[in-house]
């Protein structure tokens, strides 16, 4: 009974334990399970991307860097549910469900370009959601413009999310004309300051016309087995439980919140367009999504008071994430 009712009590304030435990699964899973490579046929792969992980590319570094990289993630998305007053009083869950839905499907614990990006996709959240009723967010607005560029160009599907830039301004309220013309900018600098470098030094394997293979028709075919067709439906089936019952508590959280939970469900909007350029690899397609989903999924389990039914739905989704990977590793 003890430990039935321990996964949900853990987790549900920011504590010392808590912390170690995440540390130890990340390294558990990141390390000690982590035996796929980054394949350079897949749509993860880009020229700039291969350059960055080249020379940390020697096992055991490239798995023990990369835990510390997921861990940080967990830590940077849960400190910015309770700074940002997403969730109204600290906890631990947005960290422990990023880590449980990244970390879900065999074959995506490795250093991908989605998984690096994806920090920069955190960062550019962070500060727009940051500028609700700020004084000065002009290096804000730069800097929200700036890290989704970077994103695209260690990983170029985001450049799909781009858009994010000025549904938050859009959302938060920040609608000078200065404000577009300073995310134009920054936006766009990036991309000048690489196709400067590539053409200044002619470094031919940075050919930025690579940059955008992912446009291309893939020559894959996704295939599910039955582990991951049990997953997909306990996944779905949860979030559309979560995601039911953030839209009905929806008018009654503060105006802050509730702007950030509009702007975090634009990411679902764009995902479905993002998903259809080479669907095939549809862990690391999930990654993006684990973003909003970690934080409606820890809304849900906050603020749920029938503690039986969160600790079972904990323990089945440990569970899976362990069988998956123990007993499926592919």
């Amino acid at each position: 009974t003890y430990f039935y009712h321990m996964i949900v009590n853990l987790f549900r304030h920011t504590q010392a334990v808590s912390i170690i435990s995440l540390l130890a699964l990340c390294i558990f899973f990141w390390v000690g399970l982590a035996m796929h490579e980054v394949s350079i046929n897949d749509s993860s792969w880009n020229p700039l991307f291969n350059a960055l992980i080249n020379p940390i590319n020697i096992h055991p570094l490239k798995e023990i860097l990369t835990a510390f990289l997921v861990f940080w993630q967990c830590l940077y998305i849960n400190k910015m549910v309770v700074a940002q007053k997403i969730i109204s009083t600290n906890s631990f869950y947005p960290a422990l469900f990023y880590f449980i839905l990244i970390s879900f499907w065999p074959g995506t614990l490795t250093l991908s370009s989605e998984l690096l990006a994806a920090s920069f996709i955190l960062i550019a959240l962070n500060k727009t959601i940051g500028t609700y009723l700020a004084l000065n967010t002009y290096s804000k607005i730069f800097k929200i413009g700036f890290s989704l560029s970077i994103a695209s160009l260690i990983h170029p599907p985001f450049f799909l999310f781009i858009p994010l830039t000025w549904i938050g301004m859009s959302i938060f309220s920040q609608g000078e004309m200065r404000h577009w013309v300073l995310s134009l900018l920054a936006i766009i600098s990036p991309w000048i300051i690489l196709i400067s470098f590539i053409c200044y030094f002619n470094i031919p394997v940075l050919q930025y016309d690579m940059f955008f293979r992912f446009l291309l028709p893939g020559n894959q075919s996704i295939e599910f087995n039955l582990i991951n067709r049990i997953n997909l439906i306990l996944l779905g089936g949860l979030f559309l439980i979560s995601l039911i019952e953030l839209l009905r508590s929806l008018n009654r959280k503060n105006i802050k919140a509730r702007k950030s939970y509009i702007f975090l469900l634009w990411i679902v909007v764009i995902f479905s367009l993002y998903y259809f350029p080479n669907p095939y690899f549809i862990g690391r397609k999930f990654l993006i999504l684990s973003i909003p989903f970690s934080i409606i999924l820890s809304n849900y389990f906050y603020y749920n008071k029938k503690s039986n039914w969160l600790n079972f739905v904990g323990i089945v989704l440990l569970s899976c994430l362990f069988i998956t990977h123990l007993y499926l590793p592919s």
